[in-house]
């Protein structure tokens, strides 16, 4: 949709319908003209007062609009809220994430033997002593991760992990073939 840069004035009201079938309402904080971009707040109802979620969005992206008044400020700040323990809750989860997948991460060994590992995840707990995979806190499987060099554990324990060793390995072996 053709727009001008005056359309788009910041605290317009607009009621807007995207080329992606989105059909909301929501004040115009800010607006980019060299990327087209705006900067959208939307106000949300909830149980525990009104919430706004912040849009950014593509101008190209209207479809159309409708201008319904020009609202208060938007960027007043004795309107504005952030919920500081939310956001330190996201921090922190987004944080424990980040680290739990890069412990998942093998150092110094082989796209094989991470491939083996991310076998292994998929249905038992296990985790990197360095090189070596420790799979239940007890089976430890050494480079060059073949179902020989599997240790401790139970016999049970060890054989369940024999068996997805050598199927995995013969996985990755057809898919290196084909």
């Amino acid at each position: 949709m053709e727009t001008q840069s005056e359309d788009f004035s910041i605290g317009c009201v607009l009621s807007i319908k995207t080329t992606l079938g989105d059909e909301f309402q929501a004040q115009i904080i800010s607006y980019d003209r060299h990327s087209n971009l705006l900067i959208l707040q939307e106000e949300l109802k909830s149980g525990a007062g009104a919430k706004r979620n912040i849009r950014l969005l593509k101008a190209n992206y209207i479809k159309e609009f409708t201008f319904l008044g020009q609202g208060e400020d938007p960027l007043d700040a004795k309107r504005c809220f952030l919920d500081l323990n939310t956001l330190q809750a996201r921090e922190e989860s987004a944080i424990r994430q980040a680290e739990t997948e890069a412990e998942r991460i093998g150092v110094g060994v082989t796209p094989e033997a991470q491939s083996l590992f991310d076998a292994l995840s998929k249905t038992l707990p296990v985790r990197w002593d360095r090189t070596t995979i420790v799979v239940m806190n007890e089976v430890r499987v050494s480079s060059p991760y073949l179902p020989e060099s599997v240790s401790g554990g139970t016999p049970a324990a060890n054989e369940r992990v024999r068996k997805v060793l050598e199927f995995e390995k013969k996985r990755l072996q057809s898919r290196n073939v084909g």
